[in-house]
Formats: structure tokens, sequence, C-alpha cells
């Protein structure tokens, strides 16, 4: 793990279990960095669904496991990057739109959570390079 005042690197294993490490290593660099609560909670539940998907649909290979995260403070924004080497798969174009107005019922499974991270998110964008999947986003410090 890699930190400054201003950056949080770490690398986490293909594993659930990794999910609620990856909330207390942000939680404690952004309490010594005096970051916005709003970025805490926001970075974990995006950072959640992302890890989530990556993990159960990646298809990652066990030699190239690794997911790699950053986040990094720029212009009072808190910017999160995730890398893995799974299959190449853009959430932001490809996950299921879910319908909010049908009943719930009614509704297809999949999609809400990337519906969460679009609407936390001021920006986002996916990119496949070679063999990696680069995902970044920009969350917004709010009046707390």
């Amino acid at each position: 793990m890699k930190t400054e005042e201003n950056k949080l690197s770490f690398t986490i294993k293909n594993e659930l279990v990794e999910i609620p490490r990856t909330a207390e290593v942000i939680l404690q660099h952004a309490r010594n960095a005096n970051w916005p609560s709003v970025w805490i909670s926001n970075a974990n539940l995006v950072l959640d669904e992302l890890i989530t998907n990556t993990i159960s649909y990646g298809n990652l290979d066990s030699s190239e496991a690794a997911i790699r995260i950053e986040l990094t403070v720029e212009n009072n924004q808190l910017v999160i990057v995730m890398e893995d080497k799974g299959v190449e798969f853009n959430p932001f174009e490809e996950a299921i739109e879910p319908d909010l107005e049908a009943d719930i019922g009614d509704r297809l499974i999949g999609g809400l959570g990337v519906y969460f991270v679009k609407i936390l998110a001021s920006d986002y964008s996916y990119e496949r390079t070679g063999n990696t999947n680069r995902i970044r986003l920009v969350l917004e410090a709010a009046e707390e």
C-alpha cells in the first residue's frame, strides 16, 4: 500500500472478503488526511459495487487476479481509478439499465448498482488498454 495525504494506492485480491478490508483502508487513510466524510461513504459505495462485479463476472485468471485501486485528491475532487485484468466489460454501457418505473416484482435483476455509481460520480469513464480494464470515477466534495 502506498499513501500520501492526497493519494492512496493499494491492491486487493480477487475475493469478496477484500471489500470490507478495502473500506477499512479507505476509512483509515481518509480520516488521517481529513477527507470529507461524503468521499468516504461514496467511495466505499461505488467500489463495493464495482469490485463485486469484477470479482463475480470478470473471470480473472488466478495469476492476474489482483485489482488495483487508486484514490487521488485533485482540485477538491476525489478521483478513483480501478484496474483489473478480467474480461473486457464496460459497466457504464453494457450493464442492464434498471426500469425504476416498474413494480418491484417486475424488475429485471441487475443494473441498479451501476445506476447508483453513475448518480454518485460527477464523471465516469471506462477504457480497455491491452488486457486491462480501467474505470475512472470523480466524486465531488459536498458541503458538510
